[in-house]
């Protein structure tokens, strides 16, 4: 295994970048190959009996070969298991701290009636930036480095460390992909997803995801979608209960459970459990062919400019949902961990993550903060990230 070691003693390296060194027989004549014929002499076989690897052998001609292309074996074509689409990353991001956006913000807060409105969609925390979004950057170049382009969509801001003329990275303002930009400004992550798939030259697939997402291990596109082109998405163990919405619902849940209704209505079916805070894995055909049926659904959410009981969750949620329904997404496995910044023995569970191996990405969220925990916690996710992720990306400025 090769060791990479960051300047803070950070080990960035995983058990995933272990090689493997076997010793190979080279054969004689009149040797059995298990389909019962002959191999030829010089066919060079492996002693390991675990058929893990692509070939188990190689005929002298094949070890000559892969001999001149610096001891590498090619094969003739990528692997059918591979998907050989581009996949894109968005990211929604926001800075509650800006003067202007705050002015914006708390203007359109004082003139709507948000009497119907859960308290906890107008949190400060909801806001709050604590720069996840350069670690989040930093993990994606260290473990998803395959990544074709990143578009991180805005309400007219940029993050003053963003190095903006990186040829991968496209800052996409909330007035480039609202279908109505009348309803403008928003401040309702439901309504802003409802539109990315609007990005123009955005890939067909994509990976959303928050700010607050991170990858801890290297990664392939296999593991968000299947070689022939399918999303994958990956069920939480969190039920969603049986009862219809009602306006006592936090938005999250809410929202699920008007995804479930619709799904009831639109195929007849029904389902039980809601999604992980994961990076979601989406085909922009299937959400462009459900906002042609449904454009009052998109629209409506769109309009919600903030979260709302009777929003719908689109890309998170019911674009699973529908894939599945449409036989374009199956569920996937992915390792995944969900830390609370609200929990007592925080910095115990971010020791946890810091030292597990098997995960492949992990989600640090929260939804109302105590005022008091504020500093501690901002101490704490500071520490851990800068120890996790220690080496600048290309993303940000020297």
């Amino acid at each position: 295994m090769r060791k990479i070691v960051a300047p803070n003693s950070s080990v960035l390296s995983t058990p995933d970048q272990t090689v493997s060194i076997e010793l190979w027989q080279e054969l004689s004549s009149n040797v059995k190959r298990t389909d019962g014929g002959l191999h030829l002499p010089g066919t060079m076989r492996r002693r390991n009996s675990d058929h893990g690897l692509a070939v188990d052998y190689m005929v002298p001609a094949t070890w000559e070969r892969a001999l001149r292309n610096h001891s590498r074996l090619a094969l003739p074509a990528p692997h059918l298991r591979e998907l050989q689409e581009p996949v894109d990353i968005v990211y929604t991001w926001v800075d509650g701290s800006d003067p202007e956006w705050r002015a914006r913000m708390t203007a359109l807060r004082d003139r709507l009636d948000l009497r119907t409105t859960a308290s906890s969609s107008l949190s400060e925390s909801r806001f709050t930036s604590r720069d996840e979004l350069r670690f989040s950057l930093r993990s994606l170049e260290y473990y998803a480095s395959w990544v074709r382009r990143i578009f991180i969509v805005t309400d007219q801001q940029i993050p003053e460390w963003l190095n903006k003329e990186h040829p991968k990275v496209t800052v996409v303002d909330h007035r480039d992909i609202f279908t109505d930009t009348g309803a403008l400004p928003v401040f309702n992550s439901h309504a802003i997803e409802s539109q990315l798939h609007h990005i123009p030259g955005l890939a067909e697939h994509y990976l959303y995801l928050n700010d607050d997402c991170f990858f801890l291990r290297p990664t392939d596109p296999e593991l968000f979608f299947t070689a022939n082109g399918l999303s994958k998405h990956f069920r939480s163990i969190v039920p969603i209960d049986i009862d219809h919405w009602t306006p006592r619902d936090l938005p999250i849940i809410s929202a699920a459970k008007q995804g479930r209704e619709h799904l009831v209505d639109k195929y007849g079916r029904t389902v039980t459990h809601r999604f992980k805070h994961t990076p979601h894995a989406q085909l922009r055909s299937v959400l462009e062919t459900m906002e042609a049926e449904e454009p009052e659904l998109f629209a409506r959410v769109a309009a919600s400019p903030f979260r709302s009981p009777e929003d719908v969750s689109i890309p998170s949620s019911l674009h699973h949902l529908d894939a599945f329904a449409r036989g374009r997404s199956i569920e996937g496995q992915i390792g995944y961990q969900f830390v609370d910044l609200n929990e007592d023995d925080l910095e115990l569970r971010l020791l946890r993550v810091a030292r597990r191996t098997d995960l492949d990405v992990f989600c640090l969220n929260e939804t109302t903060l105590r005022e008091e925990s504020e500093p501690s916690v901002d101490a704490l996710v500071a520490r851990f990230l800068n120890h996790r992720f220690p080496v600048p990306s290309s993303f940000e400025v020297d």
